[in-house]
């Protein structure tokens, strides 16, 4: 791999933080990123204290790709991840996400995976991302033991399935993409939100100054 290091964020949507499947991918993912494609990597634990939001800022600021990991939690993403989203709003098509490419790694347990990967790449499309080629992974318990109980037959019906290993095309694909010039693309009109000083708003209301129109 001859791309020039990048800074890659891995954010871990899990709910169980560091002790479920996506954080094994993210975890996965982060050695592959920093041992096998020789990138700088930092991984963001969403269940974790988050910093100011200011400092959230700067980090995706500095950051030049995504990979965003969660679960499928009736057939939607985790509350830590939604809420990331809500609060990040605020940052939509500035220089923290705009022109930079993102990928996704989902974990289920049998249905939901694709819809829920299809959805986090039109909201992170809105916030001002794209999506490289072969970009999003799906791994599910049913197919983990639908892949066990073939393994090793002739013309195994489960070789095409998603699997942890598939994690490196996804990751190169998103370095490939991060080395991409950015300054190229263009914003359509908008209203840009205030972005406000003051801790990570982890609970309670959220108020990031989007117009009230109903009274």
């Amino acid at each position: 791999m001859t791309t020039a290091s990048k800074n890659m964020l891995i954010i871990n949507g899990s709910l169980r933080g560091t002790a479920g499947n996506s954080y094994a991918v993210a975890k996965h993912a982060k050695e592959i990123l920093t041992s096998q494609l020789q990138q700088q990597c930092t991984l963001l634990t969403l269940t974790d204290p988050q910093p100011s939001i200011n400092e959230m800022y700067n980090l995706l600021f500095n950051c030049d790709a995504f990979l965003v990991v969660t679960g499928v939690y009736w057939n939607n993403w985790s509350s830590p991840l939604q809420r990331f989203v809500e609060v990040t709003t605020a940052f939509e098509n500035t220089p923290a996400f705009f022109g930079k490419p993102m990928a996704s790694a989902v974990t289920m347990d049998s249905v939901g995976g694709i819809e829920v990967a299809a959805r986090l790449q039109a909201v992170f499309g809105g916030l001002g991302c794209w999506s490289p080629p072969c970009s999003t992974v799906v791994l599910s318990r049913t197919g983990q033991e639908a892949m066990e109980a073939s393994a090793g037959k002739e013309d195994d019906p489960n070789e095409d399935v998603w699997r942890l290993a598939d994690l490196h095309i996804v990751l190169q694909n998103l370095v490939t993409a991060a080395a991409m010039p950015r300054n190229n693309w263009i914003a359509w009109p908008h209203s840009e939100l205030i972005i406000p000083n003051g801790p990570w708003p982890d609970k309670g209301p959220i108020d990031m100054g989007t117009p009230k129109f109903l009274r």
